[in-house]
């Protein structure tokens, strides 16, 4: 709850009215921003902008600082966030902890058209050095994804990386990154420059990366001379990213790492080290004109394992992939029910207009197909991962889960949980998720055969020449 309070002083004047809180959340919180919910807001604002020579809103998401998040009103209309030395920012799980425009512009990036819009990995600067700073960034499903996320991502949808019929092996790690590579050839780094002629999968071979480089700077136009270096990572820490094979990389600048948690949960070193391995794509390039090239970020995002390089937002996710396997393997041996499990990297939801609520992000951890070569038609089944008990997180996904339902043709949602009551193990919560995937995927029995026995399988991609990774 938000509460007023004398300006410049500090002291509580009152408590907000459930009402007045819901109205401001929905006018000026990051999920709002509609001109509707701002005009009914206004008259709110205004009051408390002109009582007793101004009021502030403090907000009671983090409980214990010194000084609690500020709201200001300003121009009897709308209210701002101030965060600077004496006023922190909100919680992230917060509503005022991003303005609607910021979560419009999050969600957008989001989106499958985002990752096919012209890349600026490297933009052109005046022979000034370009100070970078060696940090680490964590970014969540909601989080604004950078330009080598965004790449990552599309190059390993398009790769076919994130969808796995039945069949019981995952290719080999030469054939996934033959994918990569396919898929690279449609992806253009600068105007006709395409993404193979500057890319790199094996830190190894890095050297030639750089030397292609070397040879190619003329190519560029819009952006520096720069590369693309793909790699499997073990471990990362500031400044640095360790291959699951080979020497340490130093990197110049900024190393965004995807994983999702609480909002209160902190993303140290060891939460990072349990959420290994990643799948990491590098930015290399100089500085300046002239300089040495160097790896200048980065963008790491866990993957299944070192040998299965489908993205995963969490260690509990490979769980939840693994028993997904296991009933699709069981099902395609004891049923003749063959289905392709999917894990969505792009937002589903729909488009976001500036006059529209900001929304949250749709982006199921796991979605079943009929294995029939049709993943156009709404999914059999969506499956969430619930790996905290934390409230916020909750209800962020029942939040997420509204939604998903909606876009997905009301497909039936099932969960697989991480928490529960006292006694209760891990391994009897995924024996639950295991039969209810089972029971929900093969729906009516006929005769003792599912109504999905008999679909055509998905024809397997056909691999390509043998390009290494580590």
């Amino acid at each position: 709850m938000l509460c007023g309070v004398s300006k410049g002083r500090g002291n509580v004047e009152q408590m907000l009215t459930a009402s007045e809180d819901t109205i401001l959340r929905a006018a000026f919180g990051r999920y709002g921003g509609s001109a509707k919910a701002r005009l009914a807001a206004a008259p709110i604002v205004a009051r408390y902008q002109e009582e007793a020579g101004g009021c502030w809103f403090l907000c009671d998401c983090r409980p214990g600082v010194p000084r609690p998040p500020l709201l200001v009103p300003v121009s009897r209309s709308h209210i701002r966030r101030v965060i600077d030395d004496h006023w922190p920012q909100h919680a992230e799980g917060c509503d005022f902890f991003r303005e609607p425009a910021e979560q419009r512009l999050a969600i957008a990036s989001q989106r499958r058209e985002a990752a096919e819009r012209p890349l600026r990995l490297a933009p052109a600067v005046r022979p000034a050095v370009i100070e970078l700073t060696r940090t680490i960034e964590s970014r969540s499903v909601e989080s604004y994804r950078p330009g080598i996320a965004r790449l990552l991502l599309r190059l390993v949808w398009d790769a076919g990386l994130q969808r796995r019929g039945p069949g019981k092996l995952v290719p080999p790690v030469k054939d996934q990154v033959a994918a990569l590579w396919r898929a690279a050839r449609w992806i253009e780094i600068d105007q006709d420059v395409p993404l193979p002629d500057f890319l790199c999968t094996p830190p190894a071979r890095l050297g030639e990366l750089v030397g292609k480089m070397a040879s190619g700077r003329g190519r560029f136009k819009r952006n520096r001379p720069h590369g693309v270096l793909i790699m499997r990572a073990a471990r990362i820490r500031a400044g640095m990213i360790e291959p699951t094979g080979g020497d340490p990389l130093q990197v110049r600048g900024r190393i965004a790492v995807f994983g999702e948690r609480p909002a209160d949960m902190r993303d140290g070193e060891a939460e990072r080290a349990a959420r290994a391995p990643y799948l990491a794509a590098c930015v290399v390039g100089a500085t300046e004109p002239g300089g040495p090239i160097e790896v200048l970020s980065a963008y790491a995002h866990p993957c299944a394992s070192p040998w299965h390089l489908m993205l995963v937002d969490s260690g509990q996710e490979r769980r939840t992939l693994d028993q997904l396997r296991r009933v699709q393997t069981w099902l395609a041996d004891h049923r003749g029910v063959r289905f392709v499990i999917e894990k969505p990297v792009f937002d589903r939801g729909p488009s976001v207009e500036d006059d529209a609520p900001a929304r949250p992000p749709c982006i199921p951890d796991f979605l079943l197909h009929a294995d029939d070569g049709d993943l156009q038609r709404p999914p059999l089944l969506i499956v969430e991962t619930m790996g905290y008990a934390d409230e916020e997180y909750r209800r962020r996904k029942e939040r997420m889960h509204r939604m998903m339902r909606s876009v997905c043709g009301d497909a039936p949602l099932v969960l697989h949980e991480f928490s529960g009551g006292p006694g209760e193990t891990q391994a009897a919560r995924d024996d639950s998720f295991w039969k209810a995937v089972r029971r929900a995927v093969t729906g009516t029995e006929v005769g003792g055969r599912s109504a999905l026995a008999g679909t055509m399988p998905i024809a397997a991609p056909q691999g390509l020449a043998h390009v290494p990774i580590c």
